[in-house]
């Protein structure tokens, strides 16, 4: 997603972002809620854990998912909040980065199915990264680390939505399309590497992900970058409003969605969608924002073959959080409560 220059953020992934700003706690608890959904949250009992059976669900991105040393777990406080249990839960790994299987443990012990994703560069190094060329990865420069994400994720053995190099269709990442001489047959070619290589290490239980950005004024067409139907299992896409600030305007949830998931569609008329990052900014007043919300699952309810979405529930460049107002809350609390 892009991030306004003026903020220092372009260029870096949302989890160094959260990191470098000191937002490594379970940011939940809303300072202006006054609703009842929100007292005591960490003394409320947790909802059931299993997700429902069919239909549509919602997940999160939330800046920790294992319990503190206190006991207390970030996906209880969750639940809580929002009254319903998450079916998905996001973390973001470097491909560097060792497997994440405590992470993935409280997940699936929670109920839910990890969605990670794997970006192929240093988050703290900047867009300039040659080591991570995408088209040293088709060439499998990066094989051996393929390989071990491969044998970690089979041996942990659970099912795992697995999303590479997200937003392609962007500027603010190294291995966008454009970006350091990347072409979109690069891009092309890396996707159908990794599953390649992390799927001959027996991780059948992994599904692959491609998630462009939501069509925008700062973004690119996306359909040359879309590997093919038959090396893809999910489609994704990613979309917030940034509300009104420099560089952005508030867009409506229809004006945001719509047009990207009839691209989608257009592309592969048979696998499922998934919007893997969602989030709204605060309007001017309380309203705006639940109003927002509301929208937006109204276009969950209306729009073909979309499973659900996963919200990014944290205050960051802007608060993201569906709980940054008791108004916004109980609107996301419903729109939960009436998934099909």
């Amino acid at each position: 997603m892009p991030r306004p220059a003026a903020d220092g953020f372009v260029g870096r992934s949302r989890r160094d972002v959260l990191r470098l700003t000191g937002l490594g706690a379970l940011a939940l608890t809303a300072t202006a809620c006054v609703s009842t959904a929100c007292a005591s949250t960490a003394e409320q009992p947790a909802a059931p854990s299993t997700p429902p059976p069919a239909g549509q669900r919602w997940g999160a991105f939330i800046p920790s998912v294992v319990p503190s040393d206190s006991g207390r777990s970030p996906i209880t406080q969750l639940t809580a909040l929002a009254g319903s249990a998450p079916a998905y839960l996001h973390r973001f790994c470097a491909i560097g980065d060792a497997v994440p299987t405590a992470d993935l443990d409280a997940i699936a012990a929670a109920g839910a199915t990890p969605l990670l994703t794997l970006e192929p560069w240093r988050p703290d190094s900047g867009l300039v990264q040659p080591e991570f060329a995408l088209s040293r990865i088709a060439a499998g420069a990066f094989d051996t680390e393929l390989t071990r994400w491969g044998r970690g994720l089979a041996e942990w053995g659970k099912p795992v939505l697995l999303r590479f190099a997200q937003e392609m269709n962007g500027t603010w990442y190294p291995w966008a399309v454009g970006v350091n001489g990347t072409t979109a047959a690069d891009y092309r070619a890396t996707f159908g590497r990794v599953r390649s290589v992390i799927t001959a290490q027996g991780a059948a239980q992994v599904r692959f992900v491609w998630a462009p950005n939501a069509i925008t004024l700062g973004t690119n067409p996306f359909a040359d970058a879309f590997p093919g139907a038959d090396q893809v299992d999910v489609l994704g896409v990613d979309g917030y409003n940034w509300g009104e600030a420099p560089g952005h305007h508030w867009q409506a949830a229809g004006d945001l969605f719509t047009p990207s998931l009839e691209a989608l569609r257009s592309l592969d008329g048979e696998h499922p969608i998934l919007i893997t990052e969602v989030a709204s900014a605060d309007g001017p007043t309380p309203d705006q924002k639940a109003a927002w919300i509301r929208d937006f699952f109204g276009i969950v309810h209306s729009q073909p073959r979309v499973e659900g979405f996963v919200w990014f529930q944290t205050d960051k460049e802007r608060d993201w959080r569906f709980n940054s107002s008791s108004a916004s809350l109980e609107a996301f609390r419903a729109g939960v409560a009436a998934l099909r």
